[in-house]
């Protein structure tokens, strides 16, 4: 079938939302996250219109750094699927981010989806790190030690942690990248020093982590462990949503030799994805 792709407007907003609130077995991000896409800056959301310019495909990219694209929330009504649409648009985002200075181009896509990971081998991408998305429930075990306990970081530690890091099995796995949330860029030791402006860079004798707070739980962005600390980074960053949150713990962490087995043996559920990157 013929399409158009041009970008998206605001009034494209709720005939989407209607094709794409049960995309996953838990509904979609995107009904609820559009409208703020279309006013981000450094971004371009970009729709997939039939002959009477009805939004039949959707598709977004970033920039999240000068140099370094995402691309994100791809989605084709499900009448449409198959006919190109997915690839067009993918190709349509990243002239758009050549356009704008991007060096590289990364997405991500779970493992088990097939279908998505052929489709972007055939668009030239290469896989890249691959990471584990891991969630637990706040414990109700044992509390550790306090001296075992993680705590807020400082600027020393952070300096500390980031040399550690560098050199780490988790930076190689990671290929350097921090994890913001659904999104990934290169890390930086500025990262570390705005999570300690922001209270948000802990410490233990189990390593250092970067770790968001809200009502829902934990969302950890990054961490410097080793396999036999790991576990007594994973028990205190349980204890700490104890301490100070409800919900859950969820963490991103790069798949190494031991790293899924730690996050497992620590009653974390995990689920791979893979980052697949195009050099632009």
């Amino acid at each position: 079938m013929s399409f158009v792709i041009r970008p998206a407007r605001a009034e494209d907003v709720a005939s989407i939302g209607r094709w794409t609130e049960d995309t996953f077995s838990w509904g979609d991000y995107v009904p609820k996250m559009m409208g703020a896409w279309l006013e981000e800056a450094d971004s371009l959301v970009i729709v997939c219109v039939d002959g009477d310019d009805t939004p039949i495909g959707l598709s977004r990219v970033q920039l999240l750094s000068p140099t370094e694209a995402w691309l994100s929330a791809t989605r084709v009504h499900p009448d449409h699927r198959r006919s190109g649409m997915g690839m067009a648009m993918n190709d349509h985002a990243v002239e758009w981010a050549r356009s704008q200075g991007a060096l590289v181009a990364r997405l991500v896509i779970e493992e088990s989806n097939e279908a998505a990971r052929g489709q972007v081998l055939r668009s030239s991408y290469r896989p890249g790190s691959r990471w584990a998305y891991a969630t637990a429930p706040k414990s109700t075990g044992r509390r550790l030690l306090p001296d075992e306990r993680l705590r807020a970081g400082t600027t020393v530690d952070a300096d500390a942690a980031w040399t550690f890091w560098s050199q780490s099995d988790l930076a190689h796995a990671a290929r350097d990248l921090i994890s913001l949330g659904w999104r990934w860029r290169k890390a930086s030791r500025a990262d570390l020093e705005k999570a300690v402006t922001a209270h948000d860079f802990f410490q233990s004798p189990g390593g250092w982590l970067v770790a968001e707070g809200d009502e829902e739980g934990i969302s950890v962005r990054w961490m410097a462990t080793t396999a036999p600390d790991a576990p007594l980074l994973l028990q205190g960053l349980r204890d700490l949503l104890r301490d100070r949150h409800g919900g859950r713990v969820e963490a991103m962490v790069p798949v190494t030799g031991w790293s899924v087995e730690a996050l497992q043996r620590e009653g974390y559920e995990v689920h791979p994805a893979q980052i697949y990157s195009k050099a632009l």
